[in-house]
């Protein structure tokens, strides 16, 4: 399995590095996601906004708040939780399958499996409505004040967020050294038990570009509402960026994004202040 990562790592690899070119030689190298912010996190600095203001659905970044919450919480990342399906909510993992807290949020950061996030936040002390009312508390501590949370997962338009308040929660998440491995991950199988024979889920990242050693932290997001979502922090060049991108296109298009604001240079060419 090791093995077979490394290969399809090589793999994507050389497929970002021709992207880069693509993207550089082209005359359409402009930025599709209509709102992005990068920041150089150590200095503050913005390098690069578009429409850091605008107020819109956030999808799956949802679960990055999910994450900070549960590790707020200092629950035990190895207790075993019955995994239950919850109608409406998609996951490959099985019903009634034994997992790990820790397992729980890698799948909610790595894959943004939307069971994982629900099983989470239904698990947090009080259950899911305490978890909601620990996001929003959360968000409002952090002084994202133009941000709101109403569910765990991020299936819901209503969770709602800025370029500007997000920066803020991917610096904070970046405190967390369980939500940047997890984060970065890029692949996992999850042990099925059976009567006769145990069988393997594989599950893979949402964001191939953590297939390069420069990503430090990632997470995705797609609801129709809210187009390709993509926040990551980057190191290059000895610079560490937060990248923030709200409704790019489509899922393929977040990521070219990413690659187009990802190095100082590249994004400073980036640049549309407002």
């Amino acid at each position: 399995m090791d093995l077979l990562i490394k290969l399809l790592k090589s793999v994507i690899n050389a497929v970002l590095i021709a992207l880069v070119f693509i993207s550089s030689a082209s005359a359409q190298n402009r930025i599709l996601a209509t709102n992005y912010l990068v920041q150089d996190i150590d200095t503050g600095e913005i390098i690069a906004e578009k429409n850091s203001l605008e107020v819109r659905s956030i999808a799956s970044i949802t679960k990055l708040m999910t994450a900070i919450v549960v590790l707020d919480a200092e629950q035990d990342l190895d207790e075993i939780i019955k995994f239950k399906r919850d109608p409406g909510i998609t996951s490959k993992l099985p019903n009634g399958l034994a997992i790990s807290r820790r397992s729980l949020m890698l799948l909610t950061l790595m894959s943004s499996d939307n069971g994982a996030a629900k099983t989470l936040a239904k698990h947090y002390p009080g259950g899911e409505y305490y978890a909601i009312r620990a996001m929003n508390d959360k968000a409002l501590s952090l002084g994202m004040l133009s941000s709101n949370f109403t569910d765990p997962t991020g299936l819901y338009n209503d969770n709602t967020s800025t370029a500007t308040d997000l920066v803020k929660l991917v610096n904070h998440a970046f405190q967390y050294p369980d939500i940047r491995s997890l984060s970065t991950q890029y692949a996992e199988r999850i042990k099925i038990p059976g009567k006769k024979k145990s069988q393997y889920i594989n599950f893979r990242t949402t964001n191939y570009l953590v297939s390069t050693d420069s990503i430090l932290l990632s997470k995705t997001g797609w609801i129709t509402a809210s187009g390709g979502c993509l926040v990551m922090v980057v190191q290059e060049q000895g610079k560490r960026l937060a990248i923030i991108l709200l409704n790019s296109r489509n899922t393929m298009t977040r990521i070219r994004d990413g690659l187009l604001l990802t190095g100082y240079e590249n994004a400073r060419n980036q640049r549309n202040f407002r």
